[in-house]
This record gives structure tokens, sequence and C-alpha cells, in this order.
């Protein structure tokens, strides 16, 4: 990933957050009515829509989720959809496949599961997919104190330049660093060397405008896959 890939990236994202949300990536991390965890879990939100978009069929509503305030739903794809070769040769299918016997997954599941397909549809949504993913970097990214201390040094080092992450942007984060911290990240958490330019961009802008010690926290409270957390948004609107 170069500079212009992680800029790109990023404006992929915000404009993936003004369809899912109708607001912006700064407008959700600004937003003081919402906890960290909230904001937190709607960006992991999209990083789910990430993974799922090639196996999903997307379709807007009028009425918004309850958890993520998201306007529109992602429908499975049949089974069938998982098994063409063009399916498997994307970052999505192996990005899944690896996070399927993904050690920390599949013990925080209870078992692995024996299909891409029944990985997906046991996420039940693109939060349970996030879920996946936090679970998977949790145990590099929260339990190595030389990463945790070289991620928030090169954070403080952004704050040292005089740059204001309160105010984030994808033009902040290509000029906090951002491109040396997805490096980091990348370097030191195996499923991101798989996952495609916008789930890596979205972590960094997870870093920099939430924080670390937020995600550790929020991915440690939901250490085990129950019910109550990943149930599907569309059912989320009908509570």
């Amino acid at each position: 990933m170069d500079v212009e890939e992680l800029e790109r990236s990023l404006y992929e994202l915000n404009n993936l957050a003004q369809e899912e949300y109708r607001a912006s990536l700064a407008d959700i991390v600004s937003q003081t009515d919402d906890d960290e965890d909230v904001r937190l879990l709607r960006i992991g939100r999209l990083l789910g829509v990430s993974l799922k978009e090639p196996f999903a069929r997307g379709k807007f509503v009028d009425k918004q989720s309850l958890a993520t305030r998201a306007y529109r739903e992602w429908k499975l794809k049949p089974e069938s959809e998982f098994e063409n070769a063009k399916a498997r040769n994307t970052w999505q299918y192996k990005a899944l496949e690896h996070l399927r016997v993904d050690p920390n997954v599949v013990k925080n599941l209870g078992g692995e599961i024996n299909s891409v397909y029944m990985l997906v549809a046991t996420a039940q949504s693109e939060r349970g997919l996030w879920w996946f993913l936090a679970t998977s970097c949790r145990g590099y990214i929260c339990r190595n104190p030389k990463l945790r201390a070289e991620i928030k040094e090169q954070i403080e080092q952004t704050r040292r330049a005089g740059l204001d992450l309160r105010n984030i942007t994808p033009e902040t984060i290509v000029a906090s660093g951002g491109l040396t911290m997805g490096a980091i990240l990348v370097d030191n958490i195996p499923i991101l060397g798989i996952m495609g330019a916008p789930v890596i961009a979205g972590f960094v802008f997870i870093i920099f405008s939430i924080g670390l010690d937020a995600f550790c926290r929020w991915s440690k409270q939901h250490e085990f896959y129950h019910v109550d957390f990943p149930n599907a948004d569309e059912e989320d609107r009908s509570r």
C-alpha cells in the first residue's frame, strides 16, 4: 500500500459510510451522543460490509437499524455463490477462510466452522464479521506490549507535530503518518496482510480516531461470541 492507495481507500470507506449511515467517517467519530463502543461498532461494521460485499446483495431501507443506525441491509447470496473460482479468488474469500481457522476465532466460537459460507451465515450480520476480524486481531494488537508501545509512539509523534486528530479526515490520516501505521499493523497482524486496502485503511482510521485502548477494551468485552451482539440489522429494525 502506498500513500495514494491509503488515501483512496479512506475515501472509499468514507463513501461507504455515507451510503450506509448517511454520515461521513468524521461525523461518526465526532458524534457526542454516542460512546466509544458505539462509534467503534459503526466503523467496524463498515469493515464487515467490505468483507461481505461480494457474497451479499445490499438493499436500502427507510428505517435505521437500532444498534448502528444503518440504512442498508446485506442479504447473503446462496451457498453456490461461494464456490465458483471467481469468488474464491477474491481477497474477501481468502480473508474469510483465514478467519474460519483462526485459533482465536475457533476458540471463542467454541469450535471450527466447516466452510466460508457457514462462517458468514453464522456471523448473521456485518457486525458479526467485524467481531471475527476484531477477535483475530486482538491477540496480536492488544497482548503485545512492544507493538502497543510502537503504535502509541506513532500517535504521540503525530500530536507533537501539531496535527489535530479530533478533526479527523482522510487527509489528516495520511498527513499523520497513516501509511507508517498501516505498515506497522500489517507487519504484526497476519490477517491484515490478506485483507484488501479498505480494511487496512479502516483499522488505521480506528486507531487514530478512536484509539488502541478503546479497541482492546471493546474486543475484550466481546471476547466470546453470543447471540445478543451480532444479531442481524434487519431483525434489529423490527424491535
